[in-house]
């Protein structure tokens, strides 16, 4: 396999761009000194900024590097109706999140957690953020920097260093600069990210004979379209499991995950926050499409232009491979900086909004109180740092264990496990009065031991002593969907069997404006 560097004038576009996040992270640092500062940005952000911050956030590296390879490879457009499910989830987010999370001015989503059911819920819903984002990171820095090797095509032994400076450079503005930081460099990476990806079609069509019409032939005769069995069943990856899985895991991240709500409070007004979450949704639905569609024009042209380089190259290289081999350069450069910035934009949410769960849910809320906003703001920037040590850490121990693959399904399980249900947790809160801690709790833990039992059939012990209840269950992709009806069902119809006992004043902190009537 033949060496190849990156051309000098696209190093000098990915220079200038990591220069640019620099300078912000820098810049964004006289804002950040207090708590309220570096993980809220002072509460002043505009709507347009907060919505380019969430689009990043959410579409993340997934869409750069994931969906092209998906769409590529053996896969066709069974996802995209899936994506779809950001629509209710953004509606609900708009409707009841933003205007009950911003009216109570927390500074942590799990904040309102205790509020509502006690300290147990705010610190069991704050440790599953902190454990999923423990793996998720590193899985994250990882997954990137296999791609950067890939792009320059060298061994094994250099992946420590690719995963120690990409891990330091998102950590320096990340670290210094705060949420204000983490918000600014989201809009540059936002739009790199999406006008990367629009460069590169026009040039995959100058390409082809016959242009748009021939691809839309070529996709077409080879099923690349296909969206999937509409067969409404429980079992395999069908158009419903993709929405309804989809539509939870979205729904999930809108409402019960700390990286979006603290964009929320940072927002100067309740307009601009919801101004922002529909602007997200907006940019991130025509996003989506567009990479999958990019996947299927790079099939499209591999196939019948010859002499691409590209015939036989893993899927998820594809894509690198091209902008390095057919984008011109610095053009190239801007791509590859976008490639680089979907997944920065997921690094530096994850590192600031998981200083600030660490820092507000446990430090301030259980170790030391009462002290000044700068002591909590310098914690913060600790917290960051360390967190950043902790993913660079876990990226270079999933090189040298080779356990990616295994990290990626205890990734998947911790979250389903941990998180089961989460999202209905806030719901029950948000939406009735009679739901009391003890019912919240009971549903809580019985949501929790049934989604593990659940992934514990789908495992060969399972499936070894269990073999016609594994048959039975139905796919994973229906997990959060079932552990977020369940427990909604059971801690409604615990509240039911046991009766109601608040101890303290629900007003302001659900839809009902009394404090007492159970609904």
């Amino acid at each position: 396999m033949d060496f190849f560097e990156i051309r000098f004038l696209d190093q000098l576009v990915i220079a200038a761009g990591f220069v640019v996040l620099i300078v912000i992270g820098l810049r964004s640092s006289r804002g950040s000194q207090t708590d309220e500062g570096y993980f809220l940005a002072g509460r002043s952000m505009p709507g347009w900024v907060i919505g380019f911050s969430l689009m990043a956030t959410i579409v993340s590296s997934i869409t750069f590097l994931s969906l092209p390879a998906f769409a590529y490879g053996s896969s066709n457009w069974r996802n995209f109706v899936g994506h779809f499910g950001y629509i209710p989830a953004i509606m609900i987010a708009v409707y009841l999140f933003i205007p009950l999370f911003r009216s109570t001015r927390v500074s942590s989503a799990y904040e309102y957690l205790e509020r509502r059911f006690g300290l147990w819920a705010r610190i069991y819903a704050a440790s599953s953020f902190i454990l999923f984002h423990f793996f998720r990171t590193g899985l994250v820095l990882y997954a990137i920097s296999l791609a950067i090797k890939s792009i320059l095509q060298t061994g094994d032994e250099s992946m420590p260093a690719i995963i120690v400076v990409g891990g330091v450079l998102v950590s320096v503005y990340t670290v210094v600069g705060g949420l204000r930081a983490v918000i600014w460099t989201d809009v540059f990476q936002g739009i790199a990210l999406i006008s990367g990806g629009l460069i590169c079609l026009p040039i995959i069509l100058s390409h082809i004979p016959g242009g748009l019409f021939e691809l839309f032939r070529v996709a077409a005769a080879d099923d690349k379209f296909n969206m999937g069995s509409a067969e409404f069943t429980l079992q395999g990856k069908t158009i419903w499991a993709y929405l309804f899985a989809e539509f939870m895991i979205l729904a999930h991240l809108m409402g019960a995950d700390q990286t979006n709500v603290q964009r929320y409070a940072a927002a100067a007004t309740d307009k601009a926050a919801s101004r922002g979450a529909m602007l997200a949704c907006l940019l991130a639905l025509p996003t989506w499409s567009y990479f999958l569609f990019l996947g299927t024009s790079l099939y499209v042209f591999v196939k019948i232009v010859p002499g691409t380089g590209l015939e036989g190259v893993n899927p998820d290289a594809v894509f690198p491979r091209f902008i390095l081999t057919q984008v011109p350069a610095g053009f190239g450069g801007f791509v590859l900086t976008g490639l680089l910035a979907s997944a920065m934009s997921t690094l530096d949410s994850s590192i600031n909004a998981t200083a600030a769960t660490v820092t507000v849910d446990f430090y301030k809320r259980l170790w030391v109180r009462d002290r000044d906003p700068l002591h909590y703001g310098k914690v913060g920037k600790l917290v960051s740092l360390l967190f950043s040590v902790v993913m660079i850490a876990t990226a270079c121990g999933i090189h040298y264990y080779r356990v990616s693959e295994t990290l990626d399904d205890l990734q998947r399980m911790l979250l389903s496990v941990v998180s089961g249900g989460l999202l209905s947790l806030f719901l029950i809160g948000f939406t009735t009065l009679r739901v009391d801690s003890r019912a919240a709790m009971a549903a809580t833990g019985i949501t929790v031991l049934s989604v593990a039992s659940w992934l514990f059939m789908d495992t060969s012990l399972g499936k070894e002593w269990f073999p016609q209840m594994a048959g039975a269950m139905p796919n994973n992709f229906w997990v959060s969907t079932f552990a977020n009806l369940l427990l909604f069902g059971v801690a409604y119809g615990a509240s039911l069997l046991i009766g109601s006992r608040h101890r303290k004043d629900l007003a302001g902190l659900t839809i009902w404006r009394g404090g007492r009537d159970h609904n």
